[in-house]
């Protein structure tokens, strides 16, 4: 058949492997066998040969399958073809398979077109397989079909009609009653030889043909909360298509319009979001920022948790991702809708009516988790970016002398530490990194020793040959060698040095350590009182727990007060809602996060752990829970580890003890021991008191 243009699905076409990753439109053709079932064995075989030769012979098959734009799925007595792209295929291909099965010995044949949202999904097997409101429709539009009916959804014949061409094959026939008594508008797609022009004998209410220009109505209308930030486009602009395409097939749809926080604005727009079926959020940049549609999207997030009503549908305006922040952490493991311009109106609509007719499931099985332990790789969806972060990297991209990360143990400093190295190598800067753990007894007993293997590591991992034997003379001392070794490594490149020293606490009892802060803060000084030297181009990264003044004789001889200063702090509650997202939303409401947050305090290692755990099915929340505490629950090596350290140390056991019984211990040299360990923190202007509840109580249980 000859059209005015090809049309595909507004947006580019994709092939499969796109299509696999997320939801998508499908153009969905399906068919089956009319008395399949009462066919023996060999029978069967033979028709659903037939009918695949007739497929695989149909050109508008053949050409999208070289395109990579369909998708078969065998469903037993026929088959459902997914085309992704364009809109004329499936019928195309539906009139090829009527005409080739028209011979009397053909299999009996009735097909159903639908156009709707799919997804990639894991079956039981393990099997990559496609589910979704496209493939159910098609076939429930199908089972209305006698022998020869080809037959559409209202939103399919909605497509076909842009083309001229094909109007004159669209007949509109009128509703029938599906399972679970829902109905089903249906038209029917004939013409002289192709596809059959009586009604369906299924067919409650049928019809005369009501034209073209007849709305495709849907018949179970949907209370319907479009959400957004007024007066700001486009976001305006998208919403007005929305109410009006959402209106104009029959939904009930609620628009706040109003601009201004009040409390009766509150109580006037908390209601109709509550009792929506559907609630579409628009969402752009700008848009993030509006404490209004934040209130409105908690709204529905908080209801959704409670009874499982309203959807959230959250349409992306723009090509940026999904910021952080309140708003983000909610919508981040939905399907999104994407719209960039008035040319994906037609596909957004499409996308939403098919949502709001069968809901989508949430992205949590699609999300891939990582081991917990350890740094975070740099590139990891699960790194959360605190406040510290974006200190840290503007202060690396200004090329700043000394910045001092301190923090307890596991809350991320190395991680933190490796953000910072990915940055600086995209800023083009030479990096290298020392971990302090890897040095042994042996390697830290002299401070000449110890000079000659950091300058030796230095050199290797930046590919800077020294003479250290005509270099590096006794003469000058370990502190002056290392000086000019790092001047000369400093002279051999234009590009600045980032260097990340991490675990720095093992030096702070070296024989060695004040020399060697003094040294690293003459490096600082230099930047001063030798312009035009290589200094500049020198940034130290020091990452540390303990506090520096128990074991620096002289601070003023040390970074310690002279660097950028950054304190990580543990996941606050919002953070933790953020990261829940990016498990894919195992905690199903913001009360359990709640919980899980009073429970773990936000401590970084504790919060993933718990996360992964429930997002990889290991347990229920209810369940992690109730075994938090026992020696084989999720956090069972942590715990035990923790036990030992304070049970190693007489006075520190002590602290413990008087902290279970609510009293003030005054052991210092304990308490910094406690909080470098991460088992208590020093709130401001507070007493000392456990970083988190699991350990209180894990304690107590222990009798310590």
């Amino acid at each position: 058949m000859n059209t005015r243009t090809r049309q595909t699905n507004p947006g580019k076409t994709q092939s499969m492997e796109e299509t696999s990753r997320t939801a998508q439109i499908a153009h969905v053709l399906f068919l089956d066998i009319v008395g399949y079932s009462q066919q023996s064995t060999s029978a069967q075989a033979r028709l659903l040969g037939r009918l695949n030769d007739a497929v695989n012979a149909s050109p508008a098959f053949d050409a999208s399958k070289a395109a990579g734009s369909v998708q078969p799925l065998p469903t037993g007595d026929g088959m459902a073809l997914l085309f992704f792209g364009d809109v004329i295929a499936p019928a195309r291909c539906a009139l090829d398979v009527s005409r080739a099965l028209a011979r009397a010995d053909a299999p009996r044949v009735r097909m159903g077109l639908h156009s709707g949202l799919v997804q990639s999904q894991m079956d039981i097997a393990g099997r990559q397989n496609v589910v979704g409101e496209g493939i159910n429709t098609a076939q429930r539009v199908m089972d209305f079909g006698d022998e020869g009916h080809v037959l559409l959804s209202a939103q399919y014949a909605l497509w076909l009609r842009q083309f001229d061409d094909w109007t004159p094959l669209i007949h509109a026939l009128g509703e029938g009653e599906a399972k679970h008594g829902q109905t089903v508008q249906l038209y029917s797609l004939h013409g002289a030889d192709v596809g059959r022009a009586k009604a369906p004998t299924r067919l409650s209410s049928p019809r005369a043909d009501s034209g073209k220009d007849a709305p495709a109505r849907v018949v179970t209308p949907q209370r319907v909360a479009l959400l957004y930030r007024p007066h700001q486009d486009p976001d305006e602009k998208v919403l007005r298509t929305l109410e009006e395409q959402l209106k104009a097939v029959g939904h009930d749809v609620f628009v706040d319009n109003q601009s201004k926080i009040s409390k009766a604005w509150a109580l006037a727009v908390e209601e109709p979001i509550r009792r929506a079926d559907a609630v579409i959020a628009i969402v752009s940049p700008k848009s993030m920022q509006s404490e209004m549609l934040e209130f409105e999207v908690e709204t529905a997030h908080d209801q959704q948790a409670q009874t499982g009503k309203p959807i959230l549908l959250p349409v992306r305006i723009g090509k940026e991702d999904v910021q952080d922040g309140v708003i983000g952490s909610i919508i981040r493991p939905l399907t999104q809708f994407a719209w960039e311009g008035p040319q994906d109106d037609p596909r957004l609509i499409t996308e939403l009516l098919s949502a709001i007719a069968e809901p989508l499931k949430p992205r949590a099985t699609e999300v891939k988790l990582e081991p917990v332990g350890g740094a975070v790789p740099p590139d990891s969806p699960f790194y959360m970016r605190r406040a510290a972060d974006h200190e840290f990297l503007q202060a690396l991209e200004d090329t700043e002398s000394i910045l001092l990360v301190k923090g307890a143990r596991q809350i991320g400093k190395t991680s933190m530490l490796a953000q910072g190295s990915k940055r600086a190598k995209e800023l083009g800067r030479r990096v290298a990194i020392t971990d302090f753990q890897k040095f042994n007894a042996a390697q830290m007993a002299s401070d000449e020793a110890f000079y000659r293997l950091l300058a030796a590591t230095l050199a290797r991992q930046l590919g800077f040959k020294y003479d250290f034997a005509a270099e590096w003379d006794d003469i000058f001392g370990a502190n002056l060698n290392m000086e000019n070794f790092l001047r000369d490594l400093l002279d051999a490149g234009e590009a600045p040095l980032v260097w990340f020293m991490d675990e720095v606490d093992k030096l702070f009892t070296a024989p060695f350590a004040s020399d060697f802060f003094g040294l690293v803060r003459s490096w600082h000084n230099s930047r001063s009182t030798e312009p035009g030297g290589p200094w500049d181009k020198l940034t130290v990264v020091v990452a540390y727990a303990t506090e520096a003044h128990l074991f620096i004789q002289d601070l003023n001889q040390s970074p310690f007060n002279v660097g950028r200063r950054m304190e990580l702090a543990d996941f606050n509650l919002q953070q933790t809602v953020d990261l829940n997202g990016r498990y894919g939303g195992p905690l199903g409401s913001y009360g359990d996060v709640e919980r899980l947050h009073g429970l773990i305090g936000g401590q970084p290692f504790l919060t993933r752990r718990a996360l992964d755990a429930l997002a990889g099915g290991k347990m229920d929340f209810a369940t992690l829970l109730s075994q938090a505490t026992r020696d084989d629950g999720p956090f069972s090596d942590h715990l035990k580890r923790l036990l030992i350290s304070v049970s190693s140390l007489p006075h520190v056991a002590e602290y413990i003890r008087a902290l279970l019984a609510d009293s003030a211990p005054t052991d210092q040299d304990a308490f910094y021991r406690l909080l470098a360990a991460g088992i208590v923190r020093q709130p401001p202007g507070g007493r000392p008191a456990f970083r988190c509840e699991l350990y209180r109580e894990y304690l107590q249980q222990h009798q310590l």
